[in-house]
C-alpha cells in the first residue's frame, strides 16, 4: 500500500471520530468507539509499519538533533508515521477533553472550540482546554484526582 493511500485513511479514519466527539460526546457508540481507545489503537497499526517496515532514512536520521529529525522527514513513510502519530494522539487528547469535562461539568458546546483546535492545532487546543477548565472550575492542574478535589 502507498504512502499516499495509508495518509488518506488515517486521515478519513478519525474524522468519524472527531465528529463524535463533537455532536454526540457522551453517545454509547462515542463510548465505544472513541472513548475505548479503538481508533488510536488501530493507528498504531500503520504508524509502526511507516516507522518499523519503510525504507531507512538518509544516513544521520535520527531525533538526536533537529538536522537529524529534519533528514529523517525527507522520507515519505517517516513523514507519514509522524502524521500518523499527531492522529492518534490529537484524537486521545480530544477524547480526554471530553470525559473530563463531563467529570468537571463543564457545558460541552464551551469545549466545542478546544476540540476544534485540538484536532487542527493539537497543543494549542490542549492549552484553550486547560484555560477553559481554570476559568470555569478554577482549577489550572491536569491531575485529575486534584481537579474533582477542587471543584
Amino acid at each position: 500500500m502507498s504512502p499516499d493511500t495509508l495518509f488518506a485513511i488515517a486521515n478519513y479514519a478519525v474524522l468519524p471520530a472527531w465528529l463524535l466527539l463533537l455532536v454526540l460526546p457522551h453517545h454509547r457508540v462515542t463510548a465505544v468507539l472513541v472513548h475505548a481507545v479503538w481508533i488510536p489503537a488501530l493507528l498504531a497499526v500503520p504508524y509502526m509499519w511507516a516507522l518499523f517496515f519503510g525504507p531507512p532514512g538518509p544516513e544521520g536520521a535520527g531525533f538526536g538533533s533537529l538536522q537529524g529529525v529534519m533528514l529523517l522527514f525527507q522520507s515519505p513513510m517517516a513523514v507519514l508515521g509522524g502524521w500518523i502519530h499527531y492522529l492518534a494522539f490529537d484524537l486521545f487528547v480530544g477524547a480526554w477533553q471530553v470525559r473530563d469535562s463531563r467529570r468537571l461539568g463543564i457545558n460541552h458546546w464551551l469545549v466545542v472550540p478546544c476540540l476544534l483546535a485540538t484536532l487542527m492545532v493539537g497543543p494549542v487546543g490542549l492549552l484553550l482546554y486547560a484555560i477553559l477548565r481554570l476559568v470555569t472550575r478554577q482549577c489550572w492542574s491536569l491531575d485529575e484526582s486534584a481537579s474533582v478535589a477542587a471543584s
